[in-house]
């Protein structure tokens, strides 16, 4: 299996399980939020919402294109501090993240 495959499978039980833990936003943050330079966009937006609106956006691009992902992925330590006060429970999401950070890891 492709590391793209791998990665869209990965990308889309991610966003299920975003989903399944009531973090999916049906709002999309405004332009100026999408447009923040912070890392994660941690000053405009939630963690969830940076998932959803340009994590996913974004590597979902770049497998159905099949251009070059990134090599060092590291976001589910963020993920693991961003979701310490969400009441949902994250559990899988945060093994989603990890696998998803050991997939781009292990293939550069």
């Amino acid at each position: 299996m492709t590391v793209y495959l791998q990665a869209q499978q990965l990308l889309a039980a991610i966003e299920a399980e975003l989903k399944h833990s009531l973090l999916w936003n049906e709002v999309k943050p405004s332009a100026e939020a999408l447009a923040s330079t912070t890392p994660f966009c941690i000053d405009t937006m939630s963690f969830a919402d940076w998932l959803q609106f340009i994590f996913l956006v974004k590597m979902k691009q770049l497998v159905v294109m099949q251009m070059p992902l990134p090599e060092n992925m590291a976001i589910q330590p963020m993920a693991e501090e961003a979701f310490k006060p969400v009441a949902a429970d994250t559990r899988e999401l945060l093994a989603l993240i990890l696998s998803f950070d050991q997939l781009l890891n292990k293939n550069f």
